[in-house]
Formats: C-alpha cells, structure tokens, sequence
C-alpha cells in the first residue's frame, strides 16, 4: 500500500512538472544593444543542452550577420535581478502559504548566489517585502515567516510592481516568478500593462498556479505567455517545492545570442532561434529609425541638438569675420614700431608679410588695450620672460584650445569640448603665467645680491649711483639685467632713480629692493655714503637669503606632500575613467555620484590650499 501512495505522489509531482519540462525554449530581448547590433537572451528548459552550432537566428525568414552565441555564465547571470511574487490573499491561509515560502527557500538556495534577489508579496496590495538584494541573512529573514492573510487578489498590480523593482535598480533585465492560486480581483492594471513593461524593462515572466477549488488560470497562463515566460501548475502545495526547483534550473539555463540585423529601419521584426533537437523560440521588434532617413530629425546625438548646431554656427560665423577683418583692416602702427622706423639700422633686411595670426593678435590687443585686466596680464607676461607678445600669446592659446576642444568633439561627440576648453584657456593661461612670474622673481631675488655687491664695488671706485647700476649691468645674467636696464632706462628718461626703482620693487614684489630706493632717495637728498649703505642692504639680503633657504629645505617634505595628495585623487580619477569607464559611470549619470563627485573637488582644493598655508611663510 505505502509502495502505491509514493508511486501516485511521484505522478503527480511529474504531472505538475510537465509544463516546464515540455516547456519549448523562450526569446526575449536583451538590453544594452543599438541597432543594428541586436542581442537576445535565449532560455532552454531545464535539462536540455545546446552548442553554439546548434543554434541559429533568422529574421522575417531571413539571414542574419556576425551570429555570436555565448553561454550566460554565472558572472553575466549575477546581473539579471529576480523576484519573486507570492499572493497572501486569505485562500493562501495555512498551508499553502507556508508551502509557498518553502518553495521560496528552496529557490534561493539553488540560484546564483551574486544573483540579486526580491520579494513581492500581493492580497488587497502589491508591497515589497525584501528589495534586490545578495545578502543571504536579509533573504534568509525575509522569507522565514510567511506574513497575515487578506482579501483580494492583486495580480496585475503585483507584477507591475515587480518589473518596476528590476527597472529601478537600473539592471539590464531579469525574470518575475508569479506564485498564485486565482484569478486578479481588484488590480489597477492590466495584463497588457503588465507585458509592456516587461518588454520594455527585458523582463521575463514565469507564473506558477496552485489549485484550488476557485482557481482559474486564465490569468497567470495569458501573462506568462503575453511576457514572454512559461507557465505551470502544481496540484497541491506540496507540489510547489519541485516546481520552484525546476525553475531555478531552467533561469540558469540560458545563452546570449548576438547579431547584427539587415532589416530596414520602422521594420516588423520577426525573430526566430531555432535550437536543433530542442526546439524554436521567437520574438518580435520593430526596427529603430535611423539617423541618415530624417535629415531634419536628431538621432540624440549632441551634435544633432539645435543647441549644439547654433552654437557651431555662432562659432564659425565669428572666426570667418574675424579673419575678415584681419585681412581688410589696415593695421595701424604702434608708437614703438613708429620710432623703431628712425632708429633701426640701415642694413636691416625687409620686414616680413605679417601672417594671419600675427593680424589676429594685434587685433587682439587693440580690442583689450584699454581694460585693466589686459594691463596687468601683459605686465605679468612681460616680468615672466615670455617671448610673444601678449595678444600672440592669448591668440595662440585660443586657437589651440579651440582645435583641440573640436578634434575631442569629432571623437567623443561631445559638443560642450570645444566650450570647456576654450572656458579654461583663461584660467590655464593665468596659472602658467603666475607660475613662471613667480619663478623668475625668485631667481632675480637669488642674484640680487652679487649684482648689488658689484654695484657697490663701482660705488667706491668713485663712480656715481646711476653710473654704478649700469655698469653692474654688463655681466649680469637675466632677470636682473633686463629689470635693471628697465630702471636705468626711466632714470635717463627723466624718472628719479628712487621712483625707477620703487616700481622694480613692485614689479618683482621684492623688498630688498624697497631698501635700495630708500638708499638711493637719501643718497640724492642727504648725499650719505652709498657705498657704506648698500654694504649693509647687501649684509641683509644675504642672511635673509639663507633664511629663505632654511625655511624651504624644511618645508620640502611638505610641499612634496600637497603635490602628491592633489594629483594623485586626479591621476586615479582619470585613469579610472578611460580604462574602466562603467566603473565611474554612476559618478555622472546619477544625482547621489554628482554631489558625491563636487563634494570631493571641493574637498580636494580645501585641502589643498590648507596645505599651502602651513608650508608657506613670509619672509
């Protein structure tokens, strides 16, 4: 007898299982593709296995290109999320509930465990009980005791849920496993509703009856069809452990196929994977429309926005008039270039055919002539060195950072390229510029001294202050023979010598030499002895001089230090970002890594300039 009762029970588990071990294999549409590139997710029932061989893909009876047929291993199965969906209606109440959640543990243990994992319970509402989650305590949790029964039975409205659980968790698809034992009462949505946003969110949905004495599968079987799943049923709740087991072997058992389609854009679709010895599985789309068939559409591209193309066309209307310009416009001469006329040399050869850049930075600074921002970026660029001239110097970098901003463009497709770098070519130019205004006014303090030692020599060889500093100039190394001349220059020019060199002090933010206008100023008043006085401005610039030094060597480590904590944060950044880019990619594409992203550049530059006031003193 005990022999006849397993006997009809293993039937009958076998007859519960029989929907998904006849099951033929299912298609669904993978994301992450762009047309033409298609890429599908094809599902074989449990049990059945295939090679790449024996898979092949057909549109609308056709051919498909570049066919690639891979096995879903367990790293890409750990991204697509699974829920599953329990009714708690009261005709659940007792055992078949209990049973249900058995089921659920059963399914948890045999899944992937990277696998993301979620809970939707439904009666009167749809509530998710346990988000996406590979935590196996919060699962273990979760599915330990079964919640209070209620009325009614919100079918559509607890799949509509589950898909939007996937979706919000940004995973690229995923499968609902939709346990009920009636039909839908009361729900909000439809089952079409329910199918549109499976398609949409590539989720594949698999519904599971229990019988009962008012069950009617009308509506789990019409879902599971209409979302691409499969359906079945167990007879009792005993039957449920099987069923759910077989289905965690059946999800597992899946192939990503991909391809490139020849179908024509706005196309019907009719995708077809035939899998020998198995079976046929398809699913339709309709062709996406392509770019190069609405010349006057955008194909979302940034170039193809209105605002991009205005910009482009603003951009290129404002060179072409500046060249304009600069070629027809007679180029005035400046005062210097006026005087140059009489007192160059006869033998000079013809004077050069100005190119168009040449033109340009002229025009340049005639246009910024009278601002005192120009002022002072042309007096920084004089005390820096630099070779060009500042309307060159300005011109050149524009042209550069426009050109590279444009070639960054073409290769990114990014419109805003050519706007950022030509936003930053002030700040870049003003940081390289102070840069080496700084450096050279360091070095022209480190030679103050020798040069002020020759000069005080002179001084006592019975040669006059003016005399001295301009004989002192003939082996002076540079910056301190061209701020010099600068002085000697104002002085024959009518300037006193301690006005001239009061505005070398401010040039070169030196107060050494502060000491020397002072010196000079009673020089040319009181008549002291110069000589005398400068010995002991030199004395002073000297042990200042080493002071400097000391405090430097000591603040080494330091300045080391802030170099390293401010670049390193940006080397890994950057280097993270074109290497890894999915990696950095929440950073900019979600609000929470934007904040994140500003919050770490505002901390970087705190702690940056903190680190510059410890290491930096005044001396």
């Amino acid at each position: 007898m005990k022999k006849l009762v397993s006997t009809a029970l293993a039937l009958a588990a076998t007859a519960a299982l029989a929907p998904l071990a006849n099951a033929a294999p299912s298609l669904s549409e993978a994301g992450g593709a762009k047309f033409p590139e298609r890429s599908f997710v094809l599902t074989l029932p449990a049990g059945a296995e295939a090679r790449a061989s024996q898979i092949s893909v057909s549109e609308n009876g056709g051919p498909v290109r570049g066919l690639d047929v891979e096995a879903a291993d367990a790293a890409r199965r750990s991204r697509l999320g699974v829920v599953l969906v329990l009714d708690t209606s009261n005709s659940m109440r007792g055992e078949p509930i209990n049973q249900a959640f058995a089921a659920a543990r059963e399914f948890a243990r045999e899944r992937n465990e990277r696998q993301p994992l979620s809970l939707v319970t439904f009666n009167s509402q749809a509530d998710v009980a346990m988000p996406l989650t590979t935590d196996p305590f919060v699962i273990q949790e979760s599915l330990a005791t079964p919640p209070e029964t209620r009325a009614e039975t919100h079918l559509y409205d607890a799949g509509l849920k589950a898909i939007d659980v996937i979706r919000e968790a940004e995973l690229p698809g995923g499968f609902v496993v939709v346990l009920s034992d009636g039909a839908d009462f009361g729900s909000e949505a439809s089952a079409a509703a329910v199918a549109a946003a499976a398609h949409d969110a590539h989720v594949r949905v698999y519904a599971v009856g229990l019988n009962s004495p008012k069950f009617d599968p009308a509506a789990l079987t019409a879902l599971a069809e209409s979302a691409g799943g499969a359906y079945a049923q167990a007879d009792s709740p005993a039957d449920l452990g099987a069923i759910y087991s077989r289905l965690s072997a059946e999800l597992s058992n899946a192939y990503v196929v991909r391809y490139r389609s020849l179908a024509e854009p706005q196309a019907n679709v009719a995708v077809t994977a035939n899998v020998s010895g198995v079976g046929s599985a398809s699913a339709a789309y309709t062709a996406p429309q392509l770019a190069v068939s609405n010349p006057g559409g955008s194909d979302g591209s940034a170039w193809s926005s209105p605002v991009a193309v205005g910009i482009a066309v603003a951009v290129i209307a404002a060179l072409l008039a500046l060249s304009l310009i600069a070629l027809v416009r007679r180029r005035r001469q400046t005062p210097r270039e006026r005087i140059e006329e009489f007192v160059a040399a006869r033998d000079a050869g013809p004077e050069a055919e100005p190119t168009l850049t040449d033109r340009l930075a002229s025009q340049t600074e005639r246009s910024l002539s009278g601002s005192a921002w120009w002022t002072r970026f042309s007096e920084s660029v004089d005390i820096a060195g630099v070779a060009w001239t500042p309307g060159r110097l300005l011109t050149n970098a524009v042209l550069i950072a426009g050109g590279t901003g444009l070639l960054l463009a073409a290769v990114s497709g990014q419109i805003v390229m050519p706007i950022l770098f030509l936003g930053l070519t002030p700040v870049v130019l003003s940081l390289v510029i102070r840069a080496r205004v700084r450096r050279q006014r360091r070095l022209f303090a480190d030679q103050l001294a020798d040069h002020l030692a020759v000069v005080g020599s002179t001084l006592r060889a019975g040669h006059s202050f003016p005399a001295a500093l301009a004989s002192g100039l003939e082996n002076a190394p540079q910056p301190t023979r061209r701020e010099f001349e600068r002085v000697i220059a104002d002085e024959r020019l009518g300037a006193p010598l301690d006005e001239a060199l009061e505005e070398l002090a401010r040039r070169m933010d030196s107060r050494d030499v502060e000491q020397v206008a002072l010196l000079a100023l009673l020089q040319r008043e009181a008549g002291a002895d110069a000589a005398e006085m400068l010995d002991g401005v030199v004395q002073s610039i000297r042990e200042r001089q080493g002071l400097r030094r000391t405090v430097r060597t000591l603040t080494a480590q330091g300045r080391l230090s802030r170099t390293i904590l401010t670049g390193l944060p940006i080397f890994s950044f950057g280097f993270l970002t074109v290497t890894n880019p999915g990696y950095v990619d929440p950073l900019f594409n979600t609000g929470t890594g934007q904040v994140l992203v500003g919050l770490a550049v505002a901390m970087l530059i705190a702690g940056s300039l903190v680190i510059k006031r410890i290491v930096n003193f005044e001396i």
